[in-house]
């Protein structure tokens, strides 16, 4: 996995999440309470200045955050391998460390960021969700399953159960939550069915099939 700054991507970032809620999440919000100056008129010089005055802290974070890949990698993808059948450790990732807090992923190339203040098991966290994220998508689309909203949901509250398997909370060194406020009920009614059902494909059916039932 390549782990590197990428500048030119915060400020992409900034434009489609300055005023975006989500699920309940309310990144603009994440992004005013980390910078409070930051507008839509200054954004590309006060992006490009944050990077210059805080190049050393932002370079110890991206030697840090290749650490935290460096001791989740094995078990994520074994446990991975066990659930979804195949190795994905092969595939190419790229993690981008980025100074706001909103940790979008990129399907089409198996890229994602992750919050440069995050500490280094919350990281780990990231790059383990991300990574899940990218396997799962993968999985599902072998079976032939399209997008759609009932999918993204399914695989936020996946990602909450798979991520809190013995193997995978040890190596990461913190709890798995449940990012969107919105699907909490959603992941109750699953807990259920991931007890009942021990394959993984029927598992993913049953419960997408749970999910569309309630639009």
């Amino acid at each position: 996995m390549k782990i590197e700054l990428n500048k030119k991507l915060d400020k992409e970032v900034y434009l489609s999440f300055f005023e975006a809620v989500v699920g309940g999440a309310d990144f603009g919000k994440k992004i005013r309470d980390d910078h409070p100056h930051i507008t839509k008129e200054n954004y590309i010089e006060y992006i490009d200045n944050f990077y210059l005055e805080n190049k050393s802290k932002l370079g110890e974070i991206l030697n840090d955050t290749k650490l935290c890949f460096d001791e989740i990698k094995d078990p994520l993808f074994s446990e991975l391998q066990k659930y979804l059948g195949r190795d994905f450790s092969k595939e190419n990732y790229t993690c981008y460390p980025s100074i706001f807090n909103c940790n979008p992923r990129y399907l089409e190339n198996k890229s994602f960021q992750v919050y440069y203040k995050r500490s280094h098991d919350m990281r780990k966290e990231v790059i383990a969700h991300e990574l899940t994220h990218f396997a799962f998508y993968d999985f599902c689309h072998e079976l032939g399953i399209k997008d759609d909203k009932a999918l993204w949901e399914f695989s936020e509250i996946f990602n909450v159960i798979f991520l809190n398997l013995p193997t995978m909370r040890e190596a990461i060194g913190a709890e798995e939550l449940l990012f969107y406020p919105d699907l909490k009920s959603k992941l109750e009614e699953i807990k259920k069915i991931w007890t009942k059902e021990q394959n993984t494909e029927k598992f993913i059916k049953v419960s997408l099939k749970y999910l569309q039932s309630l639009y």
